[in-house]
């Protein structure tokens, strides 16, 4: 049976180091967590004598990180620190966390209070800003506030979905579910995301090589003949630079800034979903999202309205759920799912005819669990088909520019051997 190192403090705060048997991490810390441990590190073991016994080594201080700041109280941050500061300079890696959110689902299934979780991923975090969000949240949650407080607290960290995903899981009573959701999805993006790169890299390899090629070469070109034809090329001329230069900053501070101002995300969100091709995908994942939500709120047992209202959030896209949250108030007034649904003008035919269906047979969530993965497979391949289109159209870009630039050198240096012999 598989041995685990682990660091925790007793009940009376403690420090202990020792070794415990488990057939795996979630048995183990569901072992440590029976005695009343609060483990604050866990390991496969790398060294052990007897596989047959539990032995724990001697006790001895855990090293403490005293450069972290204390808890914050949960304040509204200055609109300089969530709006302007904060999307900038303070973001975390998604990869952070997908661990973070995979690692808690675990620890929360395997019977760890929710408090000690976080405790424990909090030490584990590489990056200071969210090892002290961490932190805070540890504090916060002692306090009795939920995760979701703190979480709401730093937009430019937790996006809508995974503080909606998180706040369903916690009224609804399913955490480790709500975050599993949200470590998948952000798994997903993050393969997405370096499908992109890995399409995109070999053109912006070309465009970033004949940048420096042509610099050295008319380096070469002024250095042996001051008066021979130099390569011309728009990405080397400082004009070009002067007025791109000002639009890529703008492009870059209105998607980490701007789009954290809802009405402009609302705004952007509605004209995304006119875009032929990119508007289908975005609507498909935020059908997917919602009724992933929706079926496990339903599940749950909490209230249609309730149901409703925290899917809407975890959709991801501003405009459909200002679309969705007015025709709330006709559930709250006896209405059906069905015509809420249809009221919102957001739903396409398919899923109000699914979810009609799973309301007359009483097997709504099912239903609506079907109509998410559903979705969710058909986004997932447009925006893989997406990536490859990109990469592509990149590709052609690239070969014009280089042709461009090929044509432009020769019909110069053509010109000027027949000026010579003029």
């Amino acid at each position: 049976m598989p041995t685990f190192e682990f660091e925790a403090q007793d009940a009376a705060g403690k420090p202990i180091r020792g070794q415990v048997f488990g057939a795996s991490l979630d048995s183990a810390l569901a072992d440590l967590g029976r005695r009343g441990l609060q483990v604050s590190n866990i390991g496969a073991a790398v060294n052990h004598n007897d596989p047959l016994s539990e032995v724990a080594s001697e006790p001895r201080p855990v090293e403490v990180d005293r450069s972290l700041p204390a808890p914050a109280p949960l304040e509204q941050r200055s609109y300089m620190q969530t709006n302007v500061w904060g999307p900038l300079v303070g973001q975390v890696s998604l990869k952070d966390l997908a661990f973070f959110f995979r690692q808690s689902a675990t620890m929360i299934h395997a019977g760890v209070p929710i408090v000690q979780t976080i405790d424990t991923l909090a030490t584990q975090a590489r990056e200071p800003k969210f090892k002290q969000i961490l932190r805070e949240m540890t504090g916060a949650v002692k306090e009795g506030h939920s995760m979701s407080d703190t979480m709401q607290r730093y937009p430019e960290v937790f996006g809508m979905i995974m503080v909606s995903m998180t706040r369903a899981g916690e009224r609804g009573g399913f955490m480790d579910t709500a975050l599993t959701y949200t470590a998948d999805y952000l798994d997903k993006e993050i393969a997405l995301r370096a499908l992109f790169k890995k399409l995109t890299f070999y053109p912006k390899l070309q465009v970033g090589a004949s940048i420096l090629i042509i610099l050295a070469a008319n380096a070469i070109i002024v250095a042996v003949r001051p008066e021979g034809q130099q390569i011309q090329s728009p990405l080397t001329t400082a004009a070009t630079w002067i007025i791109l230069t000002p639009i890529i900053i703008g492009i870059f501070l209105f998607f980490r800034v701007g789009l954290k101002n809802l009405a402009v995300k609302a705004t952007f969100d509605r004209m995304m979903l006119k875009f032929p091709g990119i508007g289908t995908m975005i609507m498909e994942m935020s059908m997917a999202k919602f009724g992933r939500a929706f079926a496990a709120l339903h599940k749950s047992g909490l209230p249609l309205s309730e149901s409703m209202k925290l899917s809407a959030d975890a959709c991801g896209n501003e405009h459909l759920r200002g679309l969705m949250y007015p025709a709330i108030k006709r559930l709250e007034t006896g209405g059906t799912i069905y015509e809420t649904l249809r009221d919102t003008r957001a739903f396409s035919p398919i899923v109000l005819d699914m979810v009609a269906t799973g309301e007359t047979t009483g097997n709504l969530d099912y239903m609506l669990q079907k109509v998410g993965e559903f979705y969710e497979e058909e986004a997932t391949a447009k925006s893989t088909q997406a990536a490859y289109i990109t990469g592509t159209i990149l590709a052609l870009i690239v070969g014009v520019y280089i042709g461009y630039i090929i044509i432009t050198f020769y019909s110069g240096y053509t010109a000027g051997i027949m000026r010579a012999g003029e």
